[in-house]
């Protein structure tokens, strides 16, 4: 197999994950994979919060797919966008107090989506894979 052949296995084999998971999370917690990194990153974040570029940046998406992926979760009021009180040109993604209960409960079931699906991988293939993510 060449390096190209494995590079498009690996992306095929994430992009199936990615459906499946998606499809469990939308049927339990009415979220797709990426609204629940959106979640789980500012979840993580100081103060539940983080500048839409920077949320972008962690994300891998443009300003303008962050935007995109933002703006259902809003209206739902999972998350809210907030004013710079310094710069009037940077706006803030924040987890609600829905949003904050959300991704605890989608948590779990993304746990154990990730347990399942990486269970066949030893230790030092799973370091391998989340090295790729420094490229």
């Amino acid at each position: 197999m060449t390096a190209l052949d494995e590079f498009l296995a690996i992306r095929r084999t994430v992009s199936l994950w990615e459906a499946r998971v998606s499809a469990e999370l939308g049927g339990i917690h009415g979220l797709s994979v990426s609204d629940y990194a959106v979640l789980h990153s500012l979840s993580e974040a100081p103060g539940y919060r983080l500048r839409r570029v920077d949320l972008a940046q962690r994300l891998g998406l443009t300003p303008s797919g962050i935007t995109r992926l933002l703006n259902p979760l809003e209206r739902r009021g999972i998350v809210s966008r907030e004013e710079s009180g310094h710069d009037a040109r940077a706006t803030y993604a924040v987890l609600t107090a829905s949003g904050r209960a959300l991704v605890k409960h989608a948590r779990t079931t993304m746990g154990a989506f990730a347990e399942t699906m990486l269970r066949s991988l030893s230790d030092r293939d799973r370091a391998s894979l989340a090295k790729l993510a420094d490229h």
